[in-house]
């Protein structure tokens, strides 16, 4: 009785969260506690959080099988601590995104596994929560041997040419091109406060990205070194209100734009060794890149958050190698003076897969323009609401002319990404969004 009695005291002190910190448990995909896939095995975890000065590293942690043959009794949790040192506040409207990155390494079968998990910190978080966070495993391959004995962890670090927007810039949500029209075209776009808005992050994954994105065709080599996820975290979400019009004459470019903070996040990962006479660090040759927003500009109006933004005409201050990584998905007519819904477009270009994944907003092509190599400007990162692919974006495309043919344009390329609870897609994603007349 008292042996069960301290065993329960023990668990139950576990799962309680760090003042000013967090306790995260580790979850498979079925919701059950993470845990290897043999007798011998450990998971390693890299926690990152979103800061309103950019991404921040809170610590890296090791999980050792516990229990004994084949009761396996770990448990699966990290506490972090003094969240507060890096998100001092977070204020009433928004929610900032937590990146949990994780290694499962499987010594008796010689195995490795890379997954990645995600959460939200609210300001109430901050005194203290506990998390469930669903990990999903993304990459498998044979454990490599390390260079020396002695004890080991992963990391993943960001390399040099990494970027982070120091001030709010323009991100476009809607890029209209009249060049070739025949009369004055308009767009609108807008987002409701009654759903959470989520800035969803993309990345991707390959091997020794670095010397691969120095030269050659980018479109080529973007689609023949990376598999690309969609929405595995969200750095940043809130209720907001937003919205704009733009007018955009023939012969002209025009676009609505919102001011955030991107970035681009190039990591390397790294294998770490000490004990045994074994100290440093070295790179593995697995790279992956993070695109996204991890900040919005927005003010309090009377009744909710407003991002800040407005409309310009000319073209996106990005780099234009965006337009190569985008290909014609819808052409549909329009009559005189009638216009066409950004849903229906975003439905027929999609389906039900892509809608899911909201805007393809232009990041890694504001990247690019920052110093980012020119394949990263076919990267774009999300916005959609919480209940994406059963409510989209409100806005709609009219000509204030003659007839006129539009073109709405999709990703060369498919991305990966979670479309339910226990359901994934793989689709070519509304891109821009990038519309054009002829």
């Amino acid at each position: 009785m008292l042996v069960t009695l301290l065993i329960a005291t023990s668990v139950s002190a576990e799962w309680i969260p760090p003042k000013d910190g967090m306790t995260i448990v580790l979850t498979d995909e079925k919701g059950r506690t993470l845990k290897g896939f043999s007798g011998d095995y450990e998971i390693q975890v890299q926690v990152d959080v979103a800061t309103p000065s950019g991404i921040k590293t809170l610590g890296h942690y090791r999980i050792k099988r516990s229990g004994f043959w084949k009761l396996d009794t770990t448990r699966g949790i990290v506490k972090v601590a003094n969240l507060r040192k890096l998100l001092p506040s977070i204020s009433e409207e928004k929610r900032y995104g937590v990146r949990i990155s994780v290694w499962v390494i499987d010594r008796e079968n010689g195995v490795l596994y890379r997954g990645i998990g995600s959460t939200l910190l609210s300001e109430k978080d901050l005194q203290g929560a506990s998390k469930r966070v669903n990990i999903e495993i993304l990459e498998k391959e044979s454990l490599p041997k390390p260079n020396h004995a002695g004890w080991y962890h992963y990391e993943w670090r960001p390399a040099e040419d990494s970027w982070e927007a120091e001030d709010y810039v323009e991100v476009p949500l809607l890029i209209i091109d009249n060049r070739d029209g025949k009369g004055k075209l308009q767009g609108s776009i807008s987002l409701r406060a009654d759903y959470k808005t989520e800035f969803s992050a993309t990345l991707a994954y390959g091997t020794n990205l670095e010397a691969k994105f120095k030269g050659g065709d980018p479109v080529k080599v973007l689609s023949s070194s990376v598999t690309i996820y969609g929405k595995k975290w969200v750095p940043v979400e809130g209720h907001y209100y937003f919205g704009d019009i733009v007018d955009v004459p023939k012969g002209n470019m025009g676009y609505i734009y919102i001011l955030a903070k991107p970035y681009y996040r190039h990591e390397k990962e790294y294998i770490c060794a000490w004990g045994m006479g074994a100290y440093g660090c070295s790179e593995t040759g697995r790279e992956r890149i993070d695109v996204g927003i991890y900040d919005v500009k927005a003010s309090k109006g009377v009744n909710g958050y407003i991002i800040d933004g407005g409309s310009s005409l000319g073209s996106p201050d990005f780099d234009r190698t965006f337009f190569r990584f985008t290909k014609e998905s819808l052409q549909h007519p329009l009559t005189a003076n009638k216009g066409i819904t950004l849903a229906y477009m975003f439905q027929a270009i999609g389906g039900k897969c892509g809608v899911k994944f909201g805007i393809g907003i232009p990041v890694g092509a504001i990247a690019v323009a920052f110093g980012a190599p020119a394949p990263v400007a076919g990267l774009a990162a999300s916005v959609q609401y919480e209940k994406a692919g059963s409510v989209t974006i409100d806005g709609t495309i009219k000509e204030n002319g003659p007839s006129v043919m539009i073109h709405a344009f999709k990703s060369s390329q498919k991305y990966k990404f979670k479309a339910g609870w226990f359901s994934s897609c793989s689709a070519e994603i509304p891109m821009g969004f990038y519309v054009k007349s002829s």
